[in-house]
């Protein structure tokens, strides 16, 4: 079912762009509900799995590209929509996450975007979707950075830069939804972090340098020990 839900997102989202005109915010509504239409859809007559999700994403991600929805909307409202459409018919957003960032990963990467821009609208889309199931924020955030910074050393991009997008955009979210920003964007760093040391040292230094101190107006202070898989959460 994966793969056609996938499919399936991708055509009611060109549809329905191209009837209803790809405006703005009105695209992301657009994607966002379309990519929940579809999960629910597709729970009432089989079984929503956290793979789908990450088929739905993808198919989300390109569909909205196909029409020329900027990345950033598009990948946020997709992401959004798959963690409340996850949950609306059993899935928990803890569970949904990992899936879910590894689709906008994969979609960026198919439509040849890049992961700087997408990191920050994916962080935004995790922490606005678990704050509005009341998931728990911080799990996810951390979980999400560290899915966003192993791809970008995989994939050659710039840790660092994808590090502090994701952590703002962390913040953004946290401040819309009434997170504790501080919290949100030092677990937006944890994550960041941690995946970074997996990498070397040296990636480790520089994204621990990139997201401590001031990002945004907050202060985003972790906990950490240098080194490669000695970090521990604050």
């Amino acid at each position: 079912m994966g793969g056609e839900a996938g499919h399936l997102a991708q055509d009611a989202i060109v549809g329905t762009l191209h009837a209803t005109g790809n405006v703005g915010g009105a695209a992301g509504t657009v994607v966002r509900d379309s990519t929940i239409g579809v999960i629910q859809g597709v729970g009432m007559v089989g079984t929503a799995t956290t793979t789908m999700l990450h088929d739905v994403v993808v198919g989300a991600v390109r569909g909205s590209s196909d029409v020329g929805t900027e990345l950033g909307t598009a990948t946020q409202h997709a992401v959004e929509g798959a963690i409340r459409g996850g949950t609306s018919v059993g899935l928990t957003a803890e569970d949904s996450v990992v899936q879910v960032t590894r689709g906008s990963i994969n979609a960026t990467r198919e439509i040849s975007g890049s992961l700087t821009d997408a990191a920050r609208a994916t962080v935004t889309g995790v922490v606005t979707a678990v704050a509005g199931t009341s998931g728990d924020v911080v799990v996810a955030t951390t979980a999400t950075t560290r899915q966003l910074v192993h791809s970008a050393a995989q994939t050659g991009e710039d840790v660092a830069e994808v590090a502090v997008s994701a952590v703002n955009g962390a913040i953004d979210a946290a401040r819309t939804t009434g997170q504790n920003v501080e919290q949100t964007a030092a677990a937006a760093a944890r994550g960041a972090i941690e995946a970074a040391y997996d990498v070397s040292d040296a990636a480790g230094d520089a994204v621990r340098n990139a997201t401590t101190g001031t990002i945004s107006g907050v202060r985003v202070v972790v906990e950490s020990t240098t080194g490669r898989g000695q970090n521990n959460p604050s």
